[in-house]
């Protein structure tokens, strides 16, 4: 029986609510129902009473719940005793999406070069769609991507937020007005590939406002869309944190539009059972440096 499960149970003996336990383990409460549900379905017992606000342990519940504690005590002591943190090596399969890669994974490759020099990380960047199939299926065991997320027997833990808006070379004459979406529409338009949440908010607002675009160009290269739309190759809708040099010298400038701002989230995705202790170190070190708080 999985670990994750052992710890839900655990605490909905102590907390007796199923959304207490959700917000406690940064889960949902349909997540929390399913893995109750789980290990009821595999023990053949009722383990808990549900009422519309509380639920209680049923008599097999508190036969049960002092095994599950014992396990998750032994687990903590056999983790503390082979994981400190000197001790971290291995290797971890990391996705992240280009805006993160664009903006401080080489600074997180360091720290963590730094910290814990015998992990090794394997590197694939692409959509925040295909990583996250990617860490559901096992190929990946985190991964830095757009949320929210909400899925049973993973874990989501927030990093940051970044602005999202529609930035134009001074080539294109776009300055001191304010551009209708209409107009955007019959220009190229420059993001992120078709999977992407960054397409998807394009055609959103293209199709709130009853517009097609023309033609969008959709690129998995951050690098590359900057620089296509530096070079008047389009109207970009791209994160602000990666053309703010290019914002700063004047080679790009924002667009006044009519249509609405966009801030996309970013989290730390993972299945609930990797091993907490490398884990932690990797999300705490990736939060610190994407705030700016890393050493």
């Amino acid at each position: 029986m999985r670990q994750h499960k052992l710890e839900t149970l655990v605490w909905l003996a102590r907390l007796k609510s199923f959304r207490a336990v959700a917000e406690k383990l940064n889960t949902t409460q349909a997540a929390i129902s399913q893995r109750v549900a789980s290990v009821e379905n595999q023990l053949g017992v009722v383990l808990f009473e549900r009422r519309k606000r509380q639920c209680k342990l049923t008599a097999e519940g508190r036969e049960i719940i002092p095994y599950a504690e014992r396990i998750l005590e032994l687990t903590g002591e056999m983790l503390e005793r082979v994981a400190n943190a000197d001790a971290f090596r291995g290797v971890i399969r990391l996705g992240v999406v280009d805006t993160i890669v664009h903006v401080w994974l080489t600074t997180l490759l360091e720290q963590l070069q730094t910290q814990h020099p015998h992990v090794t990380v394997e590197l694939r960047v692409d959509t925040s769609t295909v990583l996250r199939e990617a860490v559901q299926s096992g190929s990946l065991d985190m991964a830095f991507l757009v949320g929210p997320l909400a899925d049973a027997d993973m874990s989501a833990r927030y990093l940051c937020t970044y602005e999202f808006g529609w930035v134009a070379s001074p080539g294109l004459g776009l300055q001191g007005r304010t551009v209708p979406l209409e107009e955007i529409s019959r220009r190229p338009i420059v993001t992120f590939p078709r999977s992407s949440r960054p397409y998807a908010l394009v055609k959103e607002q293209m199709k709130a406002a009853n517009l097609q675009a023309s033609r969008i160009n959709a690129s998995g290269s951050v690098t590359a869309s900057v620089n296509l739309v530096v070079n008047a190759g389009g109207i970009g809708f791209l994160p602000m944190v990666s053309v703010q040099e290019e914002l700063d010298h004047g080679r790009l400038h924002l667009v006044d539009t009519d249509a609405d701002s966009v801030s996309l989230q970013y989290y730390a995705y993972f299945p609930a059972e990797l091993p907490h202790t490398l884990t932690e170190a990797i999300v705490d070190l990736a939060k610190d440096v994407s705030n700016g708080k890393s050493s």
